[in-house]
């Protein structure tokens, strides 16, 4: 008899991996992955490349395909990430940071050392092959002197020396990656057997996202090379080079952003995912599919009618795919495009006509993709996939014609659905589980859906209810709040949710105006308006679980980071109903968040000017602003190295409620950015979920 699954527990958030990017081969019969695991012992996480063979139809179990997934590269203390196929099949090109910076390397299929093709001193971020499989172009950024004396643990030459920054730019940090070094990112051009790279970009601006026509004789790439670029930070043109050199030439005439960028199969058209908008009303559009002509011209907009994010916006504390725009997947006769869109807490696939219109949902349901990749445009292609009960796994989808009857690949039906307009279908099938060893012994709770009426808007929301929940049974709840604003909850697996329920509670949690999914005029409704319309839907929701039979009203906690934790503050700063938060990362005073965040000037913008202009309108939506109404025991999660919100906001926060006599204590991790929830070290991230649960227990039970 097997045994009775356990609640989920917090070291399980050791245990959990997550599948990263992939890459399919051009025969589409191998998939190569990322990995990532988190190391409890040296405290880090990791990424590691495996591959899995797409099973034949004789390699069978009870009619179940089986695939085999094994490692790629040796795991090891550093992390291999972004694998590429060879458009001949036969290598692998990756970035490492095996050799400390960030290096790119390329791995024979059949076996062998990986060659290194670019110098330790400096960061490779992205690359693509040629069509001949001869050459890679890639985009690198040099170190700076410190950084070469810190990699190579020179740290008694660096205290010799003065210990400054010489600070020039506007945008002169990024949350994550710390302070802009002094040099700029370029393209470069390598060949696939190794030699001395030769840059084809120069100059004052970064150049990201370099890819080979289908042709090889032209290099496109994306670069912010207005006049001011720091004060227009989202801006991205295409711009094309010859692989031989010389000067760039621009081929968008636009003003916005640009990401995802793929030429047709007859190198015509390129397409991309991007938003028409200036420095100041980029918040007017959805970022959705637009092409322009390779030889150049102004972009026309495929996707006029989508009302959502073409990207992955779907949440999750596992994979953490949100924000990162996959390439645009052209069809072999260049007629359709496939890409990616965030509705209703999923992210679905979906395709429309190259010309314009037509758009269809290819795969969706209550699912969440998180990347994809096809090898060649008649060729099928790779997903990593999951949903709220598990993280996610790779996936082999391919379309076949209407009128065939087979049965899917994988013996069962595919998950998601195919449009009815749609004139294909597509098997998807399912190639690895790797979660299943934990997944099988652990009790994950399914998540109840619910909607709420709010002030002429529907606000979904989902509830998860404590393993082994016994009717009749009051419980304590907490309410989540996402960050973002513009981001969603939906069908993505979070541990600190599942845990937090596991511990007793039952968790709420919501889409409020201002999030994502639900159209363009829902996630712009709170613009220069924070803790208006979004405070009515966070307290609709929080109605709706005070009047669930099984919730004690009297023991309702809130929670949130980033723009959640901004709201935690201000519901706190207007009601003294929950009776007990955690502010996680929060905004609290946004004048001095536009002087202080790396982005702070941007979103400064949305709030009616500059604070010496304009102070008025951002003390208005400041929670600083009604500090004296805050009674409710407030714990303070921040980290010291989060340049999205930045520590002083917290230290402002903690002080204020001090001097006012408030129940108030402050948790500050050492070393971690804005993303600890996610991608921080693994200690810290569980050290996070004790002091969150702890001060819970210590007000809700």
């Amino acid at each position: 008899m097997p045994a009775r699954p356990r609640p989920i527990r917090l070291d399980d958030l050791f245990e959990l991996k997550a599948v990263g990017r992939v890459a399919v081969s051009p025969s589409g019969q191998t998939i190569v992955y990322e990995l990532k695991r988190c190391d409890q012992k040296e405290n880090k996480n990791f990424v590691q490349l495996w591959r899995v063979d797409v099973p034949s139809a004789a390699s069978t179990r009870n009619g179940e395909h089986i695939p085999r997934p094994r490692p790629l590269t040796a795991g090891g203390a550093w992390s291999d990430t972004r694998p590429r196929f060879s458009p001949d099949g036969t290598r692998v090109a990756f970035l490492s940071t095996r050799d400390k910076g960030c290096c790119l390397f390329v791995l024979p299929l059949d076996g062998g050392e990986p060659l290194r093709l670019t110098e330790p001193d400096g960061f490779a971020h992205d690359f693509d092959w040629s069509p001949d499989s001869r050459r890679i172009v890639f985009t690198w950024q040099a170190m700076s002197e410190r950084e070469k004396l810190e990699r190579d643990g020179k740290y008694d030459e660096l205290k010799k020396r003065p210990q400054y920054k010489h600070v020039t730019r506007l945008f002169h940090k990024l949350d994550g990656a710390g302070w802009w070094n002094g040099n700029y990112t370029h393209v470069y051009l390598v060949d696939a057997e190794g030699g001395r790279p030769r840059q084809l970009t120069r100059g004052s601006y970064d150049d990201q996202e370099p890819r080979f026509s289908p042709d090889g004789r032209l290099v496109s790439f994306t670069s912010n090379r207005v006049e001011n670029p720091d004060l227009f930070p989202e801006n991205a043109d295409l711009f094309v080079v010859r692989p031989s050199g010389g000067p760039s030439r621009k081929i968008t005439r636009k003003k916005g952003s640009c990401r995802g960028h793929a030429w047709s199969p007859d190198g015509r058209q390129i397409a991309f995912i991007g938003n028409p908008g200036g420095p100041n009303d980029a918040w007017k559009y959805p970022t959705t599919v637009w092409s322009v002509a390779s030889a150049g011209g102004r972009p026309r907009s495929l996707t006029p009618r989508i009302d959502n994010e073409c990207f992955a916006t779907t949440l999750s504390d596992v994979v953490t795919s949100a924000f990162e725009v996959p390439q645009v997947v052209w069809s072999a006769d260049g007629r359709r495009l496939l890409f990616l869109v965030s509705r209703r807490g999923a992210t679905e696939l979906c395709s429309c006509s190259a010309t314009g219109g037509d758009v269809r949902t290819e795969i969706g349901g209550e699912t969440s993709i998180h990347f994809l990749h096809q090898a060649r445009p008649d060729g099928p292609i790779a997903l990593c996939s999951g949903d709220a009960t598990d993280p996610g796994d790779v996936h082999l989808a391919q379309q076949r014609p209407a009128n065939d009857a087979r049965k899917p690949l994988n013996g069962r039906p595919a998950p998601g659905r195919a449009a009815d307009r749609s004139k294909a279908r597509w098997d998807v099938q399912r190639l690895t589980f790797v979660n299943r060893p934990l997944l099988e012994r652990i009790a994950v709770v399914e998540p109840e859906p619910f909607t709420v009426k709010s002030k002429g808007a529907e606000v979904h929301g989902w509830v998860l209810r404590p393993p082994g929940f016994v009717r009749g049974r009051k419980y304590p709840a907490i309410l989540e709040i996402h960050g973002g604003p513009q981001a969603q909850y939906g069908h993505a697996f979070f541990h600190e949710m599942q845990w937090l329920a596991a511990q007793g509670y039952v968790v709420a949690y919501s889409n409020p105006r201002g999030s994502t999914g639900n159209g363009n005029q829902f996630r712009r409704a709170i613009h220069a308006d924070w803790g208006n319309l979004d405070y009515i839907d966070v307290m609709k929701v929080a109605d709706w679980l005070a009047a669930r039979p099984y919730v004690d009203r009297r023991r309702m906690g809130i929670t949130g980071g980033s723009y959640g934790g901004y709201m935690t503050n201000w519901v706190i700063g207007h009601t003294d109903r929950f009776a007990a938060a955690v502010t996680q990362r929060s905004v609290w005073n946004m004048v001095s968040m536009y002087g202080t965040s790396d982005y702070g000037w941007d979103l400064g913008t949305e709030f009616g000017g500059k604070p010496w202009e304009n102070a008025a309108a951002l003390h208005r939506c400041s929670p600083m602003t009604f500090v004296r109404n805050i009674r409710t025991p407030l714990l303070i999660e921040h980290e010291e190295e989060d340049h999205r919100c930045p520590i002083e906001q917290a230290e402002q926060l903690f002080t204020a409620l001090k001097v006012l006599g408030r129940t108030v204590e402050m948790v500050r991790f050492e070393g971690e950015s804005h993303g600890l929830s996610r991608t921080g070290r693994p200690q810290n991230r569980a050290e996070r979920l004790r002091r969150i649960a702890g001060w819970f227990d210590r007000y809700l039970k």
